[in-house]
Protein backbone atom coordinates (compact mmCIF):
# COMPACT_ATOMS: atom_id res chain seq x y z
CA UNK A 1 0.00 0.00 0.00
CA UNK A 2 1.38 3.38 -1.01
CA UNK A 3 1.83 5.51 2.11
CA UNK A 4 2.57 8.69 0.20
CA UNK A 5 0.26 11.53 1.20
CA UNK A 6 -0.96 13.27 -1.94
CA UNK A 7 -3.25 15.93 -0.46
CA UNK A 8 -3.20 18.58 2.23
CA UNK A 9 -5.66 16.73 4.48
CA UNK A 10 -4.85 14.06 7.04
CA UNK A 11 -7.17 11.14 7.73
CA UNK A 12 -7.44 8.57 10.47
CA UNK A 13 -7.33 4.87 9.64
CA UNK A 14 -11.14 4.82 9.43
CA UNK A 15 -11.07 7.65 6.89
CA UNK A 16 -12.41 10.36 9.20
CA UNK A 17 -10.98 13.88 8.94
CA UNK A 18 -8.13 14.74 11.29
CA UNK A 19 -7.53 18.50 11.59
CA UNK A 20 -4.09 19.89 12.04
CA UNK A 21 -2.95 20.35 15.62
CA UNK A 22 -2.16 23.96 14.78
CA UNK A 23 -5.49 25.75 15.14
CA UNK A 24 -4.12 29.26 15.48
CA UNK A 25 -5.49 32.11 13.39
CA UNK A 26 -3.31 33.29 10.52
CA UNK A 27 -3.38 36.21 8.08
CA UNK A 28 -4.65 38.54 10.80
CA UNK A 29 -5.31 41.98 9.34
CA UNK A 30 -7.04 45.04 10.87
CA UNK A 31 -10.16 46.18 9.02
CA UNK A 32 -11.69 48.72 11.39
CA UNK A 33 -10.70 50.76 14.43
CA UNK A 34 -13.21 52.97 16.19
CA UNK A 35 -12.15 56.60 16.21
CA UNK A 36 -13.61 57.28 19.67
CA UNK A 37 -14.80 53.93 20.99
CA UNK A 38 -12.93 50.90 22.35
CA UNK A 39 -13.47 48.38 19.55
CA UNK A 40 -11.23 47.18 16.75
CA UNK A 41 -11.92 44.52 14.14
CA UNK A 42 -9.62 42.10 12.33
CA UNK A 43 -10.04 39.49 9.67
CA UNK A 44 -8.28 36.19 10.25
CA UNK A 45 -8.04 32.75 8.67
CA UNK A 46 -8.33 29.31 10.25
CA UNK A 47 -8.46 26.04 8.28
CA UNK A 48 -8.85 28.10 5.11
CA UNK A 49 -11.98 29.90 6.34
CA UNK A 50 -12.16 33.63 7.02
CA UNK A 51 -13.48 35.05 10.30
CA UNK A 52 -13.79 38.42 12.01
CA UNK A 53 -12.18 39.05 15.41
CA UNK A 54 -13.62 41.81 17.58
CA UNK A 55 -11.39 42.99 20.41
CA UNK A 56 -10.45 46.07 22.39
CA UNK A 57 -7.94 48.69 21.43
CA UNK A 58 -4.80 48.51 23.61
CA UNK A 59 -5.74 51.71 25.46
CA UNK A 60 -9.01 50.09 26.59
CA UNK A 61 -7.99 46.46 27.02
CA UNK A 62 -7.00 46.74 30.68
CA UNK A 63 -10.07 48.71 31.76
CA UNK A 64 -12.50 46.29 33.52
CA UNK A 65 -15.65 48.08 32.36
CA UNK A 66 -14.75 47.73 28.68
CA UNK A 67 -13.75 44.11 29.12
CA UNK A 68 -17.09 43.45 30.83
CA UNK A 69 -18.93 45.13 27.94
CA UNK A 70 -17.09 43.02 25.35
CA UNK A 71 -17.79 39.84 27.30
CA UNK A 72 -21.48 40.79 27.59
CA UNK A 73 -21.62 41.33 23.82
CA UNK A 74 -20.26 37.83 23.32
CA UNK A 75 -22.67 36.22 25.81
CA UNK A 76 -25.64 37.88 24.11
CA UNK A 77 -24.47 37.05 20.59
CA UNK A 78 -23.74 33.40 21.34
CA UNK A 79 -27.41 32.89 22.23
CA UNK A 80 -28.56 33.88 18.74
CA UNK A 81 -28.77 31.54 15.79
CA UNK A 82 -30.66 33.12 12.90
CA UNK A 83 -30.08 33.39 9.15
CA UNK A 84 -30.25 37.19 9.25
CA UNK A 85 -28.06 37.74 12.31
CA UNK A 86 -24.26 37.70 12.19
CA UNK A 87 -23.20 34.47 13.88
CA UNK A 88 -21.14 34.65 17.07
CA UNK A 89 -18.78 31.65 17.04
CA UNK A 90 -16.62 31.86 20.13
CA UNK A 91 -14.49 33.73 22.66
CA UNK A 92 -10.73 33.33 22.42
CA UNK A 93 -7.48 34.86 23.54
CA UNK A 94 -5.78 35.44 20.18
CA UNK A 95 -2.05 36.02 20.12
CA UNK A 96 -1.26 39.58 19.13
CA UNK A 97 -4.91 40.62 19.42
CA UNK A 98 -6.02 39.69 22.92
CA UNK A 99 -9.41 38.58 24.21
CA UNK A 100 -11.68 38.51 21.17
CA UNK A 101 -15.15 37.61 19.97
CA UNK A 102 -14.90 35.28 16.96
CA UNK A 103 -17.56 36.26 14.42
CA UNK A 104 -18.86 35.12 11.06
CA UNK A 105 -17.20 36.92 8.16
CA UNK A 106 -19.78 38.63 5.94
CA UNK A 107 -18.96 39.40 2.32
CA UNK A 108 -21.17 42.38 1.59
CA UNK A 109 -21.92 46.07 2.09
CA UNK A 110 -23.73 47.93 4.81
CA UNK A 111 -27.16 49.36 4.08
CA UNK A 112 -25.58 52.76 4.72
CA UNK A 113 -23.27 52.20 1.74
CA UNK A 114 -26.19 51.20 -0.51
CA UNK A 115 -28.10 54.31 0.54
CA UNK A 116 -25.15 56.60 -0.14
CA UNK A 117 -24.64 55.02 -3.56
CA UNK A 118 -28.41 55.12 -4.19
CA UNK A 119 -28.23 51.44 -5.15
CA UNK A 120 -31.52 50.57 -3.46
CA UNK A 121 -34.62 49.50 -5.36
CA UNK A 122 -38.13 49.27 -3.95
CA UNK A 123 -38.03 45.48 -4.23
CA UNK A 124 -34.71 45.24 -2.36
CA UNK A 125 -35.80 47.73 0.32
CA UNK A 126 -38.94 45.72 1.04
CA UNK A 127 -36.92 42.51 1.19
CA UNK A 128 -34.48 44.12 3.62
CA UNK A 129 -37.34 45.21 5.88
CA UNK A 130 -38.95 41.75 5.89
CA UNK A 131 -35.64 40.07 6.75
CA UNK A 132 -34.92 42.62 9.49
CA UNK A 133 -38.39 42.14 10.93
CA UNK A 134 -37.97 38.37 11.08
CA UNK A 135 -34.55 38.63 12.77
CA UNK A 136 -35.63 41.25 15.32
CA UNK A 137 -38.80 39.37 16.24
CA UNK A 138 -36.60 36.32 16.86
CA UNK A 139 -34.30 38.36 19.10
CA UNK A 140 -37.20 39.85 21.02
CA UNK A 141 -38.65 36.38 21.61
CA UNK A 142 -35.43 35.69 23.54
CA UNK A 143 -35.84 38.92 25.56
CA UNK A 144 -32.88 40.47 23.75
CA UNK A 145 -33.03 44.03 22.43
CA UNK A 146 -30.45 45.26 19.92
CA UNK A 147 -30.74 48.97 20.85
CA UNK A 148 -28.58 50.23 17.96
CA UNK A 149 -30.48 49.46 14.76
CA UNK A 150 -29.23 51.80 12.03
CA UNK A 151 -28.10 51.44 8.38
CA UNK A 152 -24.43 50.93 9.29
CA UNK A 153 -25.36 47.93 11.47
CA UNK A 154 -27.24 46.15 8.70
CA UNK A 155 -25.10 44.19 6.25
CA UNK A 156 -26.36 43.06 2.83
CA UNK A 157 -24.47 40.11 1.34
CA UNK A 158 -23.16 40.29 -2.20
CA UNK A 159 -24.39 36.76 -2.85
CA UNK A 160 -28.16 36.65 -2.52
CA UNK A 161 -28.62 40.09 -0.94
CA UNK A 162 -29.27 38.56 2.47
CA UNK A 163 -29.57 40.75 5.58
CA UNK A 164 -27.13 40.23 8.43
CA UNK A 165 -27.67 42.33 11.55
CA UNK A 166 -24.35 43.10 13.23
CA UNK A 167 -22.86 44.79 16.32
CA UNK A 168 -24.39 43.81 19.65
CA UNK A 169 -22.17 46.15 21.68
CA UNK A 170 -25.19 48.10 22.98
CA UNK A 171 -27.56 45.14 23.21
CA UNK A 172 -29.25 44.14 26.42
CA UNK A 173 -31.19 41.20 27.81
CA UNK A 174 -33.39 40.53 30.81
CA UNK A 175 -30.83 37.99 32.03
CA UNK A 176 -28.08 40.60 32.57
CA UNK A 177 -27.69 42.92 35.53
CA UNK A 178 -24.70 44.89 34.24
CA UNK A 179 -24.49 47.99 32.02
CA UNK A 180 -28.16 48.86 32.43
CA UNK A 181 -28.39 52.29 30.85
CA UNK A 182 -30.18 53.86 27.84
CA UNK A 183 -28.28 53.44 24.59
CA UNK A 184 -28.61 54.15 20.89
CA UNK A 185 -27.52 56.44 18.07
CA UNK A 186 -28.81 59.96 17.50
CA UNK A 187 -31.43 59.99 14.78
CA UNK A 188 -32.44 56.38 15.43
CA UNK A 189 -32.83 56.10 19.20
CA UNK A 190 -36.42 55.96 20.46
CA UNK A 191 -37.46 59.17 22.28
CA UNK A 192 -38.45 57.34 25.47
CA UNK A 193 -34.88 56.06 25.78
CA UNK A 194 -33.74 59.64 26.38
CA UNK A 195 -35.93 60.00 29.46
CA UNK A 196 -34.66 59.51 32.97
CA UNK A 197 -35.23 55.98 34.26
CA UNK A 198 -35.79 54.50 30.80
CA UNK A 199 -35.91 50.71 30.64
CA UNK A 200 -34.96 48.34 27.84
CA UNK A 201 -37.88 47.54 25.53
CA UNK A 202 -38.36 45.92 22.14
CA UNK A 203 -40.41 49.00 21.21
CA UNK A 204 -37.11 50.86 20.92
CA UNK A 205 -35.98 48.50 18.14
CA UNK A 206 -39.34 48.98 16.41
CA UNK A 207 -38.83 52.75 16.44
CA UNK A 208 -35.25 52.48 15.14
CA UNK A 209 -36.42 50.16 12.36
CA UNK A 210 -39.03 52.73 11.37
CA UNK A 211 -36.31 55.36 11.08
CA UNK A 212 -34.26 53.01 8.89
CA UNK A 213 -37.34 52.52 6.72
CA UNK A 214 -37.61 56.30 6.30
CA UNK A 215 -33.98 56.34 5.13
CA UNK A 216 -34.85 53.75 2.49
CA UNK A 217 -37.97 55.69 1.44
CA UNK A 218 -35.78 58.74 0.80
CA UNK A 219 -34.17 56.72 -2.01
CA UNK A 220 -37.06 54.53 -3.24
CA UNK A 221 -40.00 56.95 -2.68
CA UNK A 222 -42.12 53.97 -1.61
CA UNK A 223 -45.29 55.53 -0.13
CA UNK A 224 -46.41 52.17 1.26
CA UNK A 225 -43.21 51.78 3.27
CA UNK A 226 -43.46 55.40 4.43
CA UNK A 227 -46.93 54.74 5.86
CA UNK A 228 -45.59 51.69 7.72
CA UNK A 229 -42.58 53.66 8.98
CA UNK A 230 -44.86 56.29 10.47
CA UNK A 231 -46.69 53.61 12.43
CA UNK A 232 -43.39 52.23 13.77
CA UNK A 233 -42.16 55.66 14.84
CA UNK A 234 -45.19 56.77 16.82
CA UNK A 235 -44.17 58.82 19.83
CA UNK A 236 -45.74 56.57 22.46
CA UNK A 237 -44.20 53.05 22.62
CA UNK A 238 -47.58 51.38 23.27
CA UNK A 239 -48.91 52.72 19.96
CA UNK A 240 -46.21 50.99 17.94
CA UNK A 241 -46.57 47.43 16.57
CA UNK A 242 -45.68 44.75 19.10
CA UNK A 243 -44.10 42.60 16.39
CA UNK A 244 -42.39 43.90 13.27
CA UNK A 245 -43.59 40.91 11.26
CA UNK A 246 -47.14 42.18 11.84
CA UNK A 247 -46.36 45.36 9.88
CA UNK A 248 -47.92 45.11 6.44
CA UNK A 249 -46.55 46.92 3.40
CA UNK A 250 -49.21 47.66 0.76
CA UNK A 251 -48.47 46.04 -2.58
CA UNK A 252 -46.42 48.15 -4.96
CA UNK A 253 -48.95 47.45 -7.71
CA UNK A 254 -51.83 48.35 -5.39
CA UNK A 255 -50.20 51.67 -4.64
CA UNK A 256 -49.63 52.32 -8.36
CA UNK A 257 -53.27 51.49 -9.07
CA UNK A 258 -54.41 53.92 -6.39
CA UNK A 259 -52.14 56.58 -7.89
CA UNK A 260 -53.64 56.03 -11.33
CA UNK A 261 -57.18 56.22 -9.94
CA UNK A 262 -56.29 59.38 -8.07
CA UNK A 263 -54.82 60.95 -11.21
CA UNK A 264 -57.86 59.93 -13.29
CA UNK A 265 -60.22 61.38 -10.70
CA UNK A 266 -58.34 64.69 -10.66
CA UNK A 267 -58.39 64.82 -14.47
CA UNK A 268 -62.14 64.10 -14.59
CA UNK A 269 -62.78 66.77 -11.99
CA UNK A 270 -60.69 69.29 -13.94
CA UNK A 271 -62.67 68.54 -17.13
CA UNK A 272 -66.00 68.95 -15.32
CA UNK A 273 -64.94 72.24 -13.78
CA UNK A 274 -63.71 73.48 -17.15
CA UNK A 275 -66.95 72.55 -18.88
CA UNK A 276 -69.05 74.23 -16.17
CA UNK A 277 -66.93 77.36 -16.32
CA UNK A 278 -67.33 77.47 -20.11
CA UNK A 279 -71.12 77.29 -19.89
CA UNK A 280 -71.41 79.90 -17.15
CA UNK A 281 -69.07 82.33 -18.88
CA UNK A 282 -70.67 82.24 -22.45
CA UNK A 283 -73.17 85.11 -23.35
CA UNK A 284 -76.78 83.92 -23.87
CA UNK A 285 -78.30 84.75 -27.31
CA UNK A 286 -80.99 87.47 -27.22
CA UNK A 287 -84.58 86.48 -28.09
CA UNK A 288 -85.86 88.21 -31.27
CA UNK A 289 -88.76 88.32 -33.78
CA UNK A 290 -88.72 89.31 -37.37
CA UNK A 291 -91.30 91.72 -38.90
CA UNK A 292 -91.74 92.80 -42.51
CA UNK A 293 -91.61 96.50 -43.30
CA UNK A 294 -93.65 98.12 -45.92
CA UNK A 295 -90.71 98.58 -48.27
CA UNK A 296 -89.84 94.87 -48.33
CA UNK A 297 -86.94 95.08 -45.83
CA UNK A 298 -86.82 92.85 -42.82
CA UNK A 299 -86.87 94.54 -39.42
CA UNK A 300 -85.43 92.66 -36.44
CA UNK A 301 -87.17 93.50 -33.19
CA UNK A 302 -85.34 92.48 -30.00
CA UNK A 303 -87.61 91.50 -27.13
Amino acid sequence: MNSTISSGFLSNIDGSFQPSADNNFTNIEPIYTSATGPACLYTAVRYGKRYVLKSLKPDFALTPAYHTALRKEFEIGIQLGHTHICQTIGWEDVEGVGQSIVLEYIDGDTLQTLLERRQLTTTLARSIFRQMADALDYMHSKQIVHRDIKPSNIMITHNGQQVKIIDFSLSDSDTFNVLKCPAGTTGYIAPEQLQRGATTSSAADVYSTGMVMKDMVAVTHDSGMLAAARVCTRLHPDERPQRLTDVQLPSVYYRRWLTLLHTAALLALALCVGALASRCGSPQPASSTEQSSGDGNTVVSHL
